[in-house]
């Protein structure tokens, strides 16, 4: 087969960079990763997964002994059970004195009512009696029930006090008790909250990439029991000259090719752009010229992203570089 003229390739070269096409760059495949610790102090009793296994967000990775803390719930929940018992009865004992304070307030006004009654009788009996129409003995009669009506009276107010003072107090029980309810169920949510503590869960939808301690060890808080990496937002880091850096922009789009899935191309963009200098692309020795250093670009996946593994090797070409935006936001035009 020959070879084509050599001016031809020159024009092809030249029309793919005229076209704005890229080329490809060597980049590998990175992904979100989080060291999952403890957030209690004990032994771990058991894990259940292993390197490689998918995981789900909230799926159990590993479990704290939690007999003491099983045991704390238990006791927080049979306390909040009698404190509920005892606002029950105090309830009950405010619905069961409340109506007492009408039935006083009832006697207060009948009584009044009689000492109105016996006092006008008392007035006429006197007039008669003066008048010679009506006998001493008679007005006795009549001072005694006027006596006795102030007395009842004055009974009935003193137990419209009293039953006054027992709707106080059982109110003041049922306060009481509502109050340890509140205090309990608190207790309940804190022993909950500390056993819920004793599980080691997944932050994401992810793949385990190691477990750092094994069953029987003992865990304090802060201390990394399983590492997991979240797939779902795989990235290619690519390794950037500052000399090519002006054009790639942020939400660039770009393609991506793996290795490990020969014959596919993925979509991707640029997330991220470096704003430092990292090591040195090309190293000049010559006195008064600088390294030209390089930074690092963040190709998020758009699909794909289950199907690779951090660490495998990856090709990128980015897109067509969009226009930068103008100063001072968009502008319009007229």
């Amino acid at each position: 087969m020959s070879r084509p003229p050599a001016g031809l390739v020159v024009w092809l070269a030249f029309a793919s960079c005229s076209r704005g096409e890229s080329a490809w760059r060597a980049g590998f495949v990175n992904a979100p990763v989080a060291a999952v610790a403890a957030q209690t102090t004990g032994r771990i009793e058991s894990i259940g997964v292993r390197e490689g296994e998918r995981v789900r967000r909230g799926q159990l990775l590993a479990q704290i002994e939690a007999a003491e803390r099983q045991a704390a719930v238990a006791e927080a929940q049979a306390n909040l059970e009698r404190a509920r018992q005892s606002l029950s009865e105090a309830e009950a004992n405010l619905a069961a004195t409340t109506p007492t304070q009408r039935s006083a307030a009832a006697d207060v006004d009948k009584a009044r009512a009689a000492l109105i009654q016996a006092q006008l009788d008392f007035d006429r009996a006197e007039r008669l009696v003066r008048d010679g129409a009506l006998s001493q003995s008679e007005l006795d009669a009549a001072r005694s029930r006027l006596d006795q009506a102030r007395a009842t009276l004055a009974s009935a107010v003193a137990g419209r006090a009293g039953t006054g003072g027992r709707i106080g107090a059982a109110e003041a029980s049922v306060a009481n008790a509502r109050a340890a309810v509140l205090s309990s169920q608190a207790a309940v949510d804190l022993a909950r909250a500390q056993l819920a503590q004793t599980q080691v869960l997944s932050p994401f939808d992810a793949v385990v990439v190691s477990r750092n301690l094994e069953e029987g060890e003992w865990t304090a808080p802060g201390t990394p029991v399983v590492t997991v990496e979240d797939l779902g937002r795989a990235w290619v880091r690519l390794d950037v000259g500052e000399g090519e850096l002006g054009g790639v922009r942020l939400t660039q789009t770009a393609e991506v090719r793996v290795v490990a899935l020969p014959g596919r191309v993925l979509r991707a963009h640029v997330a991220e752009i470096g704003v430092e200098g990292d090591f040195a692309l090309n190293r000049d020795v010559k006195r008064g010229r600088p390294d030209l250093r390089t930074f690092m670009v963040r190709v998020q996946l758009d699909e794909g992203g289950d199907a690779v593994m951090p660490g495998m090797t990856a090709e990128v070409r980015l897109g067509p570089t969009p226009p930068a935006a103008p100063p001072g936001g968009p502008q319009v035009t007229r």
